[in-house]
């Protein structure tokens, strides 16, 4: 269908060069879940769509359905995020959770909740700096909302209960008890505060950040069982994460 006429907030993953004057921009969408769109004219000096369709930038768009892409007819800016762009840390940061969007998201699949979560995510890094428990929020968000929530208050694979679990299976999808661990490869270590904050991660909605504090070992426990959790169930490898290793290691972030 042609001609038909809407208007979505969006937060923009990425866009490529398309034609003498166009771009391809691949858009997260309040109304619509993921979509491709052209932007036409983007090139020109004094083209209002240059700015709103920045990778990472959050905009009110307006779009014209075509016979394969829409069209982005209008835009307005909502928000830039400046500060993230004046950090490289949190540049590449928001430049991971685009990719990581990009990857795992179908096109046209309504993610309301998704898609609130990821503006508050963005917005948090924007003004309250880095931190590396809302990158783990936004992570663990994402696998609840594609619907692989790990499951956490019993093993994943003979589903027995206990006190206490100290492996996690990506596998599997969740923790597993210690006769379980001896017969499934792949399984992550995990201490018990590792396990509570992924339960809080679950259910917590974002201002849990603000009083949050665990240790170094669970920080790093969870970015590696996160990143192999989805590594497992998406099915891609995220090659920022390499980029950003490796800035860790130069500067010591």
């Amino acid at each position: 269908m042609t001609g038909v006429y809407y208007r979505s907030d969006a937060i923009i993953l990425k866009s490529s060069d398309y034609r003498e004057s166009e771009k391809i921009v691949t858009i997260f969408t309040e109304k619509e879940g993921k979509i491709k769109a052209i932007a036409k004219g983007t090139k020109k000096p004094n083209s209002s769509l240059r700015a709103c369709i920045q990778p990472f930038v959050y905009s009110s768009l307006y779009f014209s359905q075509g016979k394969n892409m829409d069209i982005i007819t209008q835009g307005k800016l909502v928000d830039f995020f400046g500060n993230c762009r004046e950090d490289l840390p949190r540049t590449l940061y928001c430049i991971y959770i685009m990719e990581l969007l990009d990857k795992s998201l179908m096109d046209k699949v309504k993610l309301p909740d998704l898609f609130k979560i990821t503006l508050q995510v963005l917005t948090n890094l924007n003004q309250s700096g880095y931190q590396p428990l809302a990158i783990r929020f936004f992570e663990m968000k994402l696998l609840v909302n594609l619907g692989y929530m790990p499951i956490l208050h019993k093993c994943a694979s003979c589903g027995s209960k206990q006190s206490s679990y100290s492996y996690f299976s990506p596998a599997e999808g969740g923790v597993i008890c210690n006769d379980c661990n001896e017969t499934i490869q792949g399984s992550l270590q995990l201490s018990g505060e590792t396990l509570a904050v992924m339960n809080l991660l679950c259910n917590a909605q974002i201002n849990i950040l603000e009083r949050l504090k665990i240790s170094n070992l669970a920080q790093v426990q969870l970015e590696k069982l996160l990143e192999s959790y989805l590594e497992y169930h998406l099915e891609r490898k995220f090659n920022l994460k390499n980029t950003i290793r490796k800035l860790k290691n130069i500067a010591q972030l």
